[in-house]
C-alpha cells in the first residue's frame, strides 16, 4: 500500500475536495494519509480529521521540514507527497506508479508528467531526469522511496526548492529519479499578494541554489523603467487593436445572425 503526505495550512476547502477524491477513488490502493499542518485557524483539522487522517503538527515551518515529518510518520516504503491544491489522474495512477518501484527496487522517486514540454523533455532523455536542481521533482504530487529517504532527507533550511535540491544530491549519489506518464490537476489561485510572495521566495531559492548572485541596482532600475515605458504600452496598444477587432467582429455577427433569422 501507500501513504500519503499532504502539506497544508488553512487550505479547508482544497483540502476537502482532494481527500473527497483520494477515499473515493483511490481507496483501494492508499491505506494512510498524512497532513502535516501548520497552525491552521480554518476548519482543516477537522476536515482531516473527518477522513481518518494522520495530523502532524509542525510549529517552525519550512517545506523541507514538513515533508520529513510527513514521511518520517509514514508506514509504507512508497510515498505520495501532494499539494492541497493537487489531486492524481488516472485509475491506475498509484497501481502503475507501484509497479515502477517493484520493478526498480533503487529507484528514489517519480515525478509526474503535467506539460508538454515536461513529456517532450521525458522523451528525448528517455524518461530519466538529468538535471535535478532545473528538472528534479516537483513536491505538488511526487512518490518517494521511504528507504531512499532514510539516507536523504530533504533540506530544512532553504525557503524553496527543496524538491530541486533534494534531487540533485540523490541524482549524485548513483540513484534514479523518473518522469512517469502518469498526471495529476494543480488548481491553486493565488491573489497578486500570494503570487508575488511565491515568485519572492523561489528566486531567492533559485539563487541560492545555483551560486548566482543578484541583478545589480542599475539593471533592476533600467529593467522597471524599460517595462513600464515600452512593454506596458506596447501591451495595451496590442490589447487595444485586439479589441477593436472584437468589436467590428461583432457588429457584422449582429447583422449576419439578425437578418437569417428575419428571413
Amino acid at each position: 500500500m501507500i501513504s500519503i503526505v499532504i502539506r497544508n495550512k488553512n487550505e479547508a476547502k482544497a483540502l476537502e475536495s482532494v481527500l473527497s477524491i483520494l477515499h473515493k477513488v483511490y481507496f483501494e490502493d492508499i491505506d494512510e494519509i498524512i497532513v502535516v499542518d501548520n497552525n491552521s485557524t480554518d476548519q482543516s483539522v477537522e476536515i482531516a480529521k473527518k477522513f481518518n487522517c494522520k495530523i502532524v503538527p509542525i510549529e517552525k515551518f519550512t517545506y523541507g521540514k514538513a515533508i520529513n515529518l510527513g514521511i518520517e510518520s509514514a508506514k509504507n516504503d512508497l510515498v505520495l507527497l501532494l499539494s492541497s491544491h493537487a489531486v492524481p489522474v488516472g485509475e491506475s495512477f498509484f497501481k502503475n506508479s507501484k509497479k515502477m518501484f517493484i520493478s526498480n527496487p533503487s529507484l528514489a522517486a517519480l515525478r509526474y508528467i503535467n506539460s508538454y514540454s515536461n513529456y517532450t523533455r521525458a522523451f528525448e532523455n528517455n524518461f530519466e531526469i538529468k538535471d535535478g536542481l532545473n528538472y528534479g521533482l516537483m513536491a505538488a504530487c511526487a512518490m518517494i522511496n521511504k528507504k531512499v529517504w532514510e539516507k536523504y532527507k530533504f533540506n530544512q533550511i532553504l525557503i524553496a526548492s527543496e524538491d530541486k535540491e533534494w534531487s540533485d544530491r540523490v541524482i549524485k549519489s548513483g540513484l534514479k529519479i523518473m518522469d512517469f506518464n502518469e498526471t495529476f490537476f494543480y488548481f491553486i489561485k493565488r491573489d497578486e499578494k500570494g503570487s508575488l510572495t511565491r515568485w519572492k521566495i523561489e528566486t531567492i531559492a533559485h539563487y541560492q541554489l545555483h551560486g548566482l548572485k543578484y541583478s545589480s541596482l542599475i539593471k533592476i532600475i533600467f529593467s522597471f523603467f524599460y517595462k513600464i515605458g515600452f512593454q506596458l504600452p506596447k501591451e495595451y496598444f496590442k490589447r487595444l487593436i485586439y479589441e477593436i477587432r472584437l468589436f467590428t467582429t461583432k457588429i457584422t455577427l449582429r447583422k449576419k445572425i439578425n437578418s437569417k433569422w428575419q428571413q
